[in-house]
């Protein structure tokens, strides 16, 4: 990924299997650049403990739509949609997501009501100003009585500034810094400052460590990212070193040392595509061996072919059940529903695609809810308030609100695994929450 504002995007969230990312891990060499401990150090319990009213694989019960098609001759509900992409730190991915997932909705739950749901987008590609072009755009469009948003990293301030609550806006995880003070805004996964903590727990209860080394790259999400790392850390009692490096370097030795990350308990990574590539690099150099707790960002093509065709053994933390996680049934109906319409496997396996689909089918529980004759931005705003789960592979419950300085803010839980090495991943934890 680029090594700019493409950063930014650091999130929890789904990961990929060998088969998903096109990768030669089966028949490649791995090449694991610190083999984490945490393998033998798992929480107490690992397994999944949602029950199964809360694990969502049949869409149209979860939806409450009717099987077959949306009716085209009946006007369509309108959905709007925002999101970075067509510039070199763009997401386009999540926008696949969200047309596969309408397209889902009218090809095989009968769309809204009978009607079909209609996806009206609008884009940021450079600048912040241009959230405030979708703004206006999305608030003027009267067919559009929600706006649904991928990864606005980038032009939330401007975006939230013109919305302003006069129309509801969901997002998986709030990324842009804005987002968890938004009014009238949800976000079911959460965002970074709440996810991280997990970090933290996860740290201290499970690999028992005292002191961690977090390498970040110089980039302002990374750096934003790697504060809510750290703050995670140190609220769970650690002692934490963090160090950061530019985008650009690919010899990160240096950091990798200055951040103590020979002696530390844990190593963290903040970075992403070459960032992890180099990191992983330095710490197979210095011979690291100490648990590295790393994000789903991680987990790309591209980490996996700098480092010789397979991904580091590392652990990972998501916010999003596993899509690589063979127990995870909310997953594989994901990957089986989306590919029905169309959306390939590389695609579904970057983290933004299925936040995306799982924040269109949420709204379409919500539409259906309010019936398609009905729908405006009071009502869909009056039942994503009382909207408390569960999430398409996400927690079983959320509760937004729980935080008064980020009432937008539905979750702060993510569960821990670890790559074993050829698409194979071990879950290491439940779901868990920041410490206490």
């Amino acid at each position: 990924m680029p090594a700019t504002s493409r950063s930014r995007r650091l999130v929890l969230v789904c990961a990929v299997t060998t088969s998903l990312l096109g990768i030669s891990a089966c028949g490649g060499k791995s090449t694991p650049a610190s083999t984490s401990a945490a393998g033998s150090q798992a929480a107490s319990s690992t397994a999944d403990s949602r029950p199964s009213s809360a694990i969502v694989t049949d869409y149209r019960r979860y939806v409450g739509g009717k099987a077959g098609k949306a009716d085209n001759s009946l006007p369509p509900v309108g959905l709007g949609w925002v999101n970075v992409e067509g510039g070199p730190g763009g997401n386009p991915e999540a926008t696949a997501g969200a047309r596969a997932a309408v397209k889902y909705v009218n090809e095989k739950l009968g769309g809204i009501g009978g009607h079909p749901l209609q996806l009206n987008v609008c884009t940021v590609v450079s600048a912040e100003e241009e959230g405030q072009k979708c703004g206006q755009q999305l608030l003027g469009d009267k067919s559009v009585s929600a706006i649904g948003v991928g990864n606005l990293y980038l032009g939330a301030a401007s975006f939230n500034a013109v919305v302003a609550g006069k129309k509801p806006v969901l997002v998986g995880v709030a990324t842009g810094p804005s987002m968890p003070t938004a009014k009238n805004t949800f976000s079911t996964f959460g965002d970074l400052p709440h996810i991280f903590g997990a970090w933290g727990t996860y740290s201290r209860d499970v690999l028992k460590a005292k002191t961690a080394a977090v390498i970040h790259t110089n980039t302002p999400g990374d750096k934003i990212a790697s504060s809510a790392a750290v703050k995670g850390l140190e609220a769970a009692g650690l002692k934490v070193k963090s160090v950061g490096f530019d985008a650009q370097a690919t010899d990160l030795i240096g950091p990798v040392t200055a951040a103590g990350a020979s002696t530390a308990d844990v190593v963290v990574p903040i970075t992403i595509g070459s960032g992890c590539v180099g990191v992983a690099k330095a710490l197979k150099q210095l011979r690291v061996t100490k648990p590295v707790v790393a994000t789903p960002l991680c987990m790309s093509p591209d980490v996996a072919q700098g480092l010789g065709g397979d991904l580091p053994t590392w652990t990972y933390g998501v916010a999003q059940t596993l899509t690589a996680d063979p127990s995870a049934a909310d997953s594989k109906a994901f990957l089986t529903a989306s590919a029905q319409v169309g959306l390939d496997k590389n695609t579904a396996a970057k983290v933004f695609a299925p936040l995306a689909w799982s924040t269109v089918l949420t709204y379409a529980k919500i539409f259906d809810a309010v019936g398609p004759d009905k729908i405006t931005p009071a009502a869909v705003t009056a039942q994503l308030k009382k909207f408390t789960g569960p999430v398409i592979m996400g927690a079983a419950e959320v509760a937004c609100g729980k935080y008064n300085d980020a009432p937008a803010v539905c979750n702060d839980q993510a569960r821990f695994y670890q790559y074993q090495g050829k698409g194979q991943f071990k879950p290491l934890t439940d779901w868990i929450r920041p410490p206490q």
